[in-house]
């Protein structure tokens, strides 16, 4: 169980903690708590620092940078590691859009997690380097190459 009584083996279902061994999940077990949120309700907030590292369990949650929804999180997706790395300001506000259940883990037990956990530690990683691909795809769809912004048409 979680510190406040949550199932290991319902971490086992999320993707982020699948490939973890019966072992690493009963040591998962002594991180994290189980947090509920209502509809509505933010949960992290564009600008502000970063203090923890949150795990959809149950629910749906949308993520805004500045009043532009970007995506929306569901079960198993993960968020808030970035202001955690970089110790910057959180880069978008999330808001849960349902009843929403979550796993949050302090930066004591965030860095435990990438440290002690190597299943873990990949499946953040694939995470950030998604995030990082789909902001260089808007942003390559959204302004024109260098070229074609120096580009003069002589007749």
């Amino acid at each position: 169980m979680l510190k406040n009584g949550v199932q290991v083996e319902s971490l086992a279902g999320l993707l982020i903690f699948a490939d973890c061994g019966e072992k690493l999940l009963k040591r998962l077990g002594r991180l994290g708590t189980e947090v509920h949120a209502k509809a509505r309700q933010m949960l992290a907030r564009e600008g502000e620092p970063g203090r923890e590292f949150y795990v959809i369990s149950e629910g749906l949650a949308d993520v805004f940078s500045g009043a532009k929804r970007v995506t929306t999180l569901q079960r198993g997706d993960f968020f808030g590691e970035m202001a955690l790395v970089d110790g910057k300001p959180r880069s978008a506000s999330v808001v849960a859009t349902t009843p929403i259940t979550l796993y949050v883990f302090d930066p004591r037990e965030f860095f435990t997690l990438l440290n002690d956990f190597p299943p873990v530690s990949r499946k953040i990683l694939q995470g950030l380097a998604t995030r990082i691909r789909q902001a260089d795809d808007l942003i390559a769809h959204e302004q024109p190459a260098e070229e074609e912004q120096h580009l003069t048409i002589v007749t």
